[in-house]
């Protein structure tokens, strides 16, 4: 019986080639996020209350914050990639397993399936 289960979680060439799609394409979108970034930051105020200046401050570093968690998901699918370039793409990194294809659909670059998603949590916690 887990043979079946095993090949009802290992993607298809039709299904991987979706997804990769969806992975270029989500690159495309954070890369374009990182661009617009760097394209809002914004100027020095020459004169400026303490209110300002505090804005001015949230800004950047929600900015920041948006420029990190882009740069942190273009990594994320470059290594999915890479998976898929050697063949090893929605195996879950530490037990080796197919991950549920439920979860790659809805988190492409996922590493882990989601028992060694929690336990990896639970440890760095």
């Amino acid at each position: 019986m887990p043979s079946k289960k095993t090949n009802k979680e290992t993607l298809t060439a039709t299904e991987l080639k979706e997804i990769k799609k969806h992975l270029l394409k989500l690159k495309e979108e954070a890369a374009e996020r990182l661009k617009n970034k760097k394209d809002m930051d914004m100027p020095e105020a020459e004169v400026g209350d303490p209110i300002d200046d505090a804005t001015r401050s949230l800004d950047k570093e929600i900015l920041f914050e948006l420029s990190g968690n882009a740069h942190n998901t273009i990594e994320q699918i470059e290594a999915a990639l890479r998976k898929m370039d050697k063949g090893i793409y929605g195996l879950c990194e530490y037990c080796r397993q197919p991950i549920p294809k439920k979860r790659i659909k809805a988190l492409p670059f996922a590493r882990y399936c989601i028992n060694c998603q929690h336990s990896t949590e639970h440890h760095h916690n």
